[in-house]
């Protein structure tokens, strides 16, 4: 991967612009507007905070056209997203830190908040990411304030809250586009009782009839979903304020097809193969299901000098995703995902408002998830497939039938959390943070079952049990239910009906943050800092069979050294902010795909340094100019992964980790215009860039040398009409405008089925909006 150029042509890019910024600079009296983040859990404005955050308002998310988490990656730096089941499973990684587990009970190293409640469920960011007032991106492991501790960061969802002393206001807004695609969206507030209760209510619908091509039915990868939301917010007297949200979605669309490129003569095991990009033919036209209701309850008492705050928060989730694993039309892998979480927690703290130069927050966190998962395999491999290589485990499992497995598990985290600040002198200022975690996790239940099973007729398999159940692990060595030489069961207790063995672990861990800043001048702030963050450690939840498979992998932890700065320039008409690291990236969980087993397993160690940089420019007053660079030099220091093609140990030292690109790029562009009297126009464009990176640990070794993307652009455009009042807007728009051919995620499935699995980016859409406020 040859990206020296690649890299001269960008740093050449962002000189560029900083440079023009600051030359077109004149004398009239217009300046950026201030950034105010909560990021540490008090009102701050963005350029004093000693953090790497990243705020987007919700002019910029409506300039943008985001509706999803998921595209919030494309303008944060370092700041990358992976799908291995398309836009129903988000997966994201912040500076290297990734997550590279896709069963559903499996908890991210990036925590997503929405106001202040923790979703720990992937399959749910989606849902609650409209009518938002802000969305903030802290990058780094966060340690001391917030709910879950995350080695990799955090994303918070800040949606709209209705102002006591407000009028009636609100908006509609209706659009189509190409696929089919048919929108609205909207919002009504107004006050009830004047400076004590104000409602508001939002809600979002999107469908479209699919983005791939299906021969043998109805297109898929189709977007359909509705939320709503109802805010009150409620202040009896001037000391006490109380907002509740409660938020619905459901989310219904014919699910997301991989392209699955043979790698076994050209097909796969079952002699088919699915190379076109966007279209195929598939046998199994399954639907991807997500429904949730979260309600979130905060509570505000203002004391002459303190603060005391409550957030409650529950959320209801279920999520259903039929997929065609082998994307072809034969019955060789297809995968019912099945979950259901239930999640409740509280937060209390005390924040402290002194007019001196100490101020602190301290409190206290509980918080619970119940998470049942469900997985069927209702296609796995069938008789007289004509495509197998001689001596595989596959022959036998041709009659196994389907394998229905079930997994309950059960986290509990509590924690002690307390944050200081401290103003040494006017320029020099600390910070300490410190939290104490325990985190404790129960497997209440696990299974594998035999259903629909074959008698083959023949072999000591014949007259065999069709159906039945067995637990994890077996004694032979063999990564397969069935022995092909013997055709017996390779598990030594048969089949049961019991449940594997209750396991609880848990994780006691003092995690925290230490930063000194200096103002340089009264407009150049510079910090240094160090934190560490751990992710608790989680339950296999895989297809595994070998006996030495650990059920638990152990925590994981980032020790992150930080040098940063934050400037604005030219009368605020100019914001840069950068920022230097280094992570001691230790015990990294992911996945490890052995043949038909998904091993769940901790990496030895990963060495990250990067750069960040964040500018935001007026050149003029109808000009805004936003553009962020992440650089990320990262490596194995120590990584045994087993190979399927070696049948070995491989020794990855010095491999490259999964969506860490050397080089990503963002650029906007936002520019106002008259069109003619009381007739204005704006119109924006952004585009980001990432380089070559790869899906797999293994890089290029042991067969794995296509599960990659290489560097790529994207583009989007929109233009928005207005009148004067700007009551009324009409936008065009259109994304990913060169419609760009990617990947998003990538796995080797070569061991067990004969392909390589892809799952792809979302190709060109346009459309116009329509909308009206009042």
């Amino acid at each position: 991967m040859k990206k020296t150029i690649q890299h001269t042509k960008l740093a050449l890019a962002v000189s560029a612009i900083t440079f023009t910024a600051g030359q077109a600079y004149a004398q009239e009296e217009f300046a950026l507007e201030e950034i105010v983040v909560t990021a540490q859990k008090r009102a701050e404005s963005m350029q004093e905070v000693p953090v790497a955050v990243s705020a987007i308002g919700s002019n910029d998310i409506e300039a943008l056209g985001w509706d999803k988490p998921q595209d919030v990656a494309a303008q944060v730096p370092n700041m990358q997203m992976s799908a291995p089941l398309g836009d129903a499973q988000p997966l994201f990684a912040i500076r290297g830190v990734s997550m590279i587990d896709y069963t559903p009970s499996a908890s991210s190293p990036v925590g997503v908040y929405a106001d202040e409640a923790y979703i720990g469920s992937s399959y749910l960011h989606g849902l609650s990411m409209f009518d938002m007032e802000r969305i903030e991106v802290l990058r780094g492991p966060q340690g001391t304030l917030y709910g879950k501790n995350t080695t990799g960061g955090a994303i918070n969802l800040i949606s709209r809250t209705p102002d006591l002393d407000g009028v009636t206001t609100g908006f509609v807004t209706g659009g189509v586009g190409n696929h089919g695609m048919n929108m609205s969206s909207g919002a009504i507030e107004s006050p009830l009782i004047d400076g004590k209760l104000a409602a508001r209510f939002a809600y979002t619908y999107k469908k479209d009839d699919g983005i791939w091509d299906n021969s043998n039915g109805p297109d898929m990868g189709q977007t359909d979903y509705r939320a709503a939301r109802l805010t009150l917010n409620y202040q009896p007297t001037d000391d006490l304020n109380a907002v509740l949200k409660i938020t619905h979605g459901k989310s219904t669309p014919r699910a997301a097809v991989n392209r699955a490129e043979g790698t076994n003569g050209g097909s796969n095991y079952a002699g088919t193969n699915g190379v076109d990009f966007g279209e195929g033919s598939i046998n199994k036209v399954g639907k991807s299901e997500t429904e949730m209701t979260g309600m979130n309850l905060k509570v505000s008492y203002e004391m002459e000098q303190f603060s005391l705050v409550s957030v409650t928060s529950y959320y209801d989730g279920d999520y259903l995703a039929e997929t065609d694993v082998d994307g072809t039309s034969a019955p060789l892998a297809g995968i019912d995902w099945k979950s259901d979480t239930k999640a409740y927690a509280q937060d209390l703290r005390i924040v402290s408002d002194f007019d001196g130069d100490f101020n602190f927050i301290a409190g206290l966190y509980y918080g619970h998830e119940d998470i049942n998962t469900h997985v069927l395999h209702d296609e796995f491999y069938f008789p007289g497939m004509t495509n197998i290589p001689a001596g595989s485990p596959v022959n036998a499992l041709q009659f196994l039938g389907q394998v229905d497995r079930t997994m309950d598990v059960t986290k509990e985290s509590m924690a002690l959390y307390s944050h200081f600040t401290y103003d040494i002198n006017e320029n020099l200022g600390l910070t300490v943070g410190l939290r104490y975690t325990e985190d404790e996790s129960t497997r209440d239940q696990i299974r594998y079952c035999r259903i629909n099973g074959i008698d083959p007729g023949f072999g000591p398999l014949a007259g065999q049990p069709t159906e039945g159940c067995w637990l994890p692990g077996n004694t032979t060595g063999l990564d397969s239910p069935i022995n092909p030489a013997t055709f017996q069961w390779t598990h030594s207790n048969g089949l049961t009906n019991a449940s594997g063995e209750e396991l609880t672990e848990t994780e006691r861990e003092f995690t925290g943050t230490i930063s000194l800043d200096y103002q340089l001048t009264e407009d150049v702030m510079t910090y240094v800092s160090y934190s560490r963050g751990f992710r608790a450690g989680q339950f296999n939840n895989g297809l595994v069979y070998t006996a030495d498979t650990p059920a638990y992998a152990d925590p994981e932890f980032v020790d992150a050294y930080e040098l940063g700065f934050k400037g604005e320039f030219f009368d605020s008409r100019m914001r840069l902010n950068g920022s230097l690291f280094y992570y001691d990236y230790a015990d990294q969980q992911f996945v490890n795909q052995v043949g038909v087993s998904a091993n769940l397993e901790n990496a030895g160690g990963v060495d990250i340094y990067g750069l960040e940089l964040e500018l935001l420019a007026m050149p003029t007053e109808n000009l805004t100019i936003q553009a962020g660079l992440g650089l990320l030099d990262s490596e194995y220091n120590e990584l045994d992964l087993y190979s399927g093609a070696a049948q070995a140990s491989v020794d990855l030292k010095g491999n490259e980790p999964v969506s860490s690109p050397d080089v990503n790029f963002n650029i906007a562009l936002d520019y106002e215009f008259a069109v003619t009297d009381g007739i204005y126009g704006k119109f924006h464009i952004d585009g980001n860039y990432l380089d070559d990176q790869w899906f797999s640990a293994f890089n290029d070794k042991e067969g794995f040398e296509e599960i990659k993307q290489d560097a790529y652009w994207l583009w989007n455009a929109r233009t928005t009409f207005t009148d004067e009042s700007e009551r009324y807007a009409l936008s065009l728009w259109v994304q990913n405008i060169a419609d760009k051919e990617y990947d998003v995620y990538g796995i080797n499935l070569q061991g067990g089925f004969g392909f390589n699995y892809f799952m792809e980016g979302r190709p060109r859409s346009y459309g116009v909006d329509l909308t009206y406020r009042f």
